[in-house]
């Protein structure tokens, strides 16, 4: 079973993304708005996947990457954002930081996942 963590500012958007990856047969295990709430449940929770936005109130999602990585063993992050015309950008900075990848929010689906599930 694959656990993950959503960490965004808008609880509109972490409610549907919840809906998307428990369609999907994920199982949501916590949801943060901020990355100072997100260290707090990641410690606490360990998930295997952090989904997380890279614009959030005080530490942006980028910064805070290493730091959500650095409390969980084998923690993948990704990185998600509204802002898809610097996609090209946010890319760069993702792996960077060691994130699995970065993903518009537009681009979020079903089939993309899909394929965080660990086999």
């Amino acid at each position: 079973m694959t656990r993950i963590l959503i960490v965004d500012d808008q609880p509109l958007f972490r409610r549907h993304l919840r809906q998307l990856l428990t369609h999907a047969g994920l199982t949501v295990v916590g949801e943060a708005g901020d990355i100072a709430a997100a260290k707090e449940l990641a410690q606490e929770l360990q998930p295997d996947i952090a989904v997380v936005d890279v614009m959030l109130p005080g530490e942006s999602g980028i910064d805070g990457t290493p730091h959500l990585k650095a409390l969980v063993a084998n923690l993948r992050v990704f990185l998600i954002s509204a802002h898809h015309d610097r996609a090209h950008i946010l890319q760069e900075s993702a792996a960077e930081v060691g994130a699995e990848a970065f993903i518009p929010k537009d681009d979020l689906d079903l089939d993309v996942v899909k394929g965080w599930a660990r086999t």
